[in-house]
């Protein structure tokens, strides 16, 4: 099976990063203020601290940018303040400190600082942290660069994109607490599908599909290998990207249909319909009608449209249907023998394909009309084109 690499939550992240860039453009102002009173202010001679970008600008942007777990605000919070400072204790050479420091910002901001309801996957913790650590230091190389060659080093433009060179790396670092990776394509789709598809029946159909694909792959992957199993994976993996297509169809047309009230359209047709018989204009009357008409058509695409949702809904129920049929069939086949296993396979992945052939098949009907062709409603006038 191919690999997936899945793109989770991508607005949390690019607002995640936008808020980090904004928390190290904040502290990178008050750095070029308060100058050189950096190290008096926190005893950095005697303490042997080194406190720059390295780590007021991961810890400013890891503070602004994480989106706690609820009921883990403030002990996240007063984490990412401490934490981080530990490693510029043991006077380690640069940029090892800074990368360390990176690496316990970003697993924190993963693991409780991404937003969601729960804790982060362990290797989602672990894939940012490492990113982080990898990519701070050389932000930080690109800062230097900056002052050395452009920004002369002082000044608030110097101190402003430098830490937002840093904060930037940084973020970039905490990207693979939002990706996953999957070697099932088929599976990948219907978890992202999942993701989109927020409530209402489709969703509860494609979580359904993705289930059962999943419990019935399980079955399959238990069989020796044969071209038998092959076949039955493959057609397994048909029935579950047509539902994932059906919901994606539906989901597309709901998001269409919601976007527009037909109700709405409806009275507007009827107050120019009125206002056209109260007119006494020959013209006037003419352009109310034709604007009357012109709404009309729309309404009759409106109706189509929602009657060819209606019939996506059937066929995504009929192809789950289909994908529990599967499911029994592999539980019917586990009391018996059907020969070797491979023959079982094959003979499996027989049945399942004459499912959408059999007379009266539950399996999806094709589409019929077209919207633009489709069959007004009771009592309302086609308006031709």
């Amino acid at each position: 099976m191919a690999l997936s690499l899945q793109f989770l939550h991508r607005e949390e992240f690019e607002s995640r990063t936008l808020r980090a860039l904004m928390g190290g453009a904040g502290m990178g102002v008050l750095a070029a203020l308060l100058g050189r009173v950096w190290d008096p202010l926190f005893l950095a001679p005697r303490a042997h601290l080194s406190l720059e970008p390295g780590y007021f600008a991961v810890v400013a942007a890891a503070l602004v940018g994480a989106r706690a777990v609820p009921g883990y605000n403030l002990g996240l919070r007063a984490a990412l303040a401490v934490l981080p400072a530990f490693p510029f204790f043991f006077g380690a050479p640069e940029p090892l400190p800074q990368s360390v420091a990176a690496c316990i910002a970003a697993a924190l901001v993963a693991w409780l600082g991404h937003g969601g309801q729960t804790a982060n996957r362990p290797a989602a913790v672990a894939a940012s942290a490492a990113a982080a650590g990898v990519l701070t230091p050389l932000g930080l190389y690109v800062q230097q660069v900056l002052d050395a060659h452009f920004l002369g080093g002082t000044g608030l433009l110097s101190g402003l994109v430098g830490y937002l060179c840093v904060a930037l790396f940084w973020a970039i670092g905490t990207l693979p607490a939002n990706v996953t990776l999957h070697t099932d394509t088929v599976e990948a789709r219907g978890l992202q599908l999942g993701d989109a598809i927020k409530e209402g029946e489709a969703h509860e159909l494609t979580q359904r599909a993705l289930g059962l694909y999943r419990h019935c792959k399980t079955a399959v992957l238990r069989m020796p290998s044969s071209p038998g199993r092959s076949e039955l994976l493959g057609v397994l993996e048909k029935m579950a990207s047509e539902s994932f297509s059906l919901a994606e169809a539906h989901a597309a047309l709901t998001a269409q249909l919601d976007s527009v009230v037909a109700n709405d359209v409806d009275a507007q047709v009827k107050e120019l319909r009125a206002r056209a018989a109260a007119t006494q204009d020959t013209v006037a009357r003419r352009q109310l009608e034709l604007a009357a008409s012109s709404l009309g058509e729309e309404l009759n695409h409106l109706d189509a449209l929602t009657r060819k949702r209606e019939r996506l809904l059937a066929q995504l129920h009929a192809q789950v249907a289909m994908l529990e049929r599967a499911r029994v069939s592999f539980i019917g086949a586990q009391g018996h023998e059907l020969g070797s296993k491979g023959e079982q396979a094959a003979h499996l992945a027989r049945r399942l394909k004459s499912l959408g052939e059999e007379p009266g098949s539950i399996a999806p009907a094709p589409l019929a009309d077209d919207p633009a062709t489709a069959t007004p409603p009771h009592g309302q006038q086609r308006i031709p084109h």
